[in-house]
């Protein structure tokens, strides 16, 4: 049954406002004050104690604070877990009025189970034990300088004419399964595409069909040779693994000479790479030819020191 034990008391343990930090015991509550499953108003004492002394530490989200709710020995053990609990929701939700925020606070009860050894019914064991800690402030993430991006408006292009065997293997699989029709053009070239700015190279794969008198070029496995470099820009700045995959080539010439062009796609947004002379260092075939087909890369971006 209740029975009112006077006014509230507090016993402060630590504190260091200058650092947050605070441990204090709201103690003497009435005995038996859930009595009737009723939450009672907390003493006035404590609620000033609250307000002047542990809200400070809490406020704009500042601090954490743990509090643990007991009961002494008097009672079965449920009913002083019970009671426990509602003194410590009781201090809870008078610091929520304050404008304390749930997530600072952690609630726990210990009913009468830390006082088996203390007198039957010690005015320190029906109380409130507080603990403010100033709640960590996340330090900032480290400034990153971002890396450059690796992109350009300069190129430069320039045909393969014999590949490294690793590169060949590559190739070879794209290749694979292209089959001349009759009465038709089949280009099968490769190309290096270097960004100048970054020398970052991508390795190419043209093939495409069309009309004309056709030819059939693929490059002998040794080590690297290129033809003559053309140099051209984009609309806007790109990578160098980012062209096709839609592309165009002509050819026009004979015996020792041949002109040459080629259109490749880019991404949305920038302008294709439209009718680009280039000068491949070598003649394809008779006569003239058109092809569309792809532009395929092969393998990843690496790094180039060539010219």
């Amino acid at each position: 049954m209740l029975h009112k034990t006077g006014p509230g008391k507090i016993k402060v343990f630590m504190s260091q406002r200058w650092a947050g930090v605070l441990t204090a015991l709201l103690y003497n509550f009435d005995f038996d004050d859930y009595y009737g499953e009723t939450l009672r108003d907390l003493k006035r004492e404590h609620q000033i104690y609250l307000k002047d002394h542990v809200e400070p530490l809490l406020a704009n989200n500042s601090g954490n604070i743990w509090m643990r709710g007991s009961a002494s020995q008097i009672g079965t053990s449920p009913w002083n877990q019970r009671t426990s609990e509602a003194r410590v929701y009781n201090v809870a939700k008078f610091l929520q009025g304050l404008g304390v925020a749930d997530g600072q606070m952690r609630l726990d009860a210990i009913g009468s189970d830390a006082t088996v050894l203390h007198r039957p019914d010690e005015e320190t064991d029906r109380g409130v034990t507080l603990w403010v800690q100033p709640r960590p402030i996340p330090e900032p993430p480290p400034r990153e300088v971002p890396r450059k991006a690796l992109i350009t408006k300069h190129f430069k292009i320039a045909l393969v004419t014999g590949l490294s065997l690793s590169q060949a293997v590559n190739v070879g699989k794209v290749f694979r399964g292209v089959k001349l029709g009759g009465g038709v053009a089949i280009d099968g070239l490769i190309f290096l595409i270097l960004d100048t700015e970054n020398n970052i190279a991508c390795l190419y794969v043209y093939i495409g069909i069309g009309l004309g008198s056709g030819f059939n070029f693929t490059p002998k496995v040794s080590a690297t040779t290129l033809g003559p470099w053309t140099s051209f820009e984009t609309e806007k700045e790109m990578s160098c693994w980012q062209f096709g995959r839609w592309a165009r080539f002509t050819t026009a010439g004979a015996a020792s000479h041949s002109v040459n062009w080629i259109t490749m796609e880019t991404p949305p947004g920038i302008d294709n790479v439209s009718s680009l002379s280039i000068d491949t260092g070598t003649t394809l075939g008779m006569g003239a030819s058109t092809t569309i087909g792809d532009i395929i890369r092969v393998g990843q971006p690496y790094r180039y020191s060539g010219p």
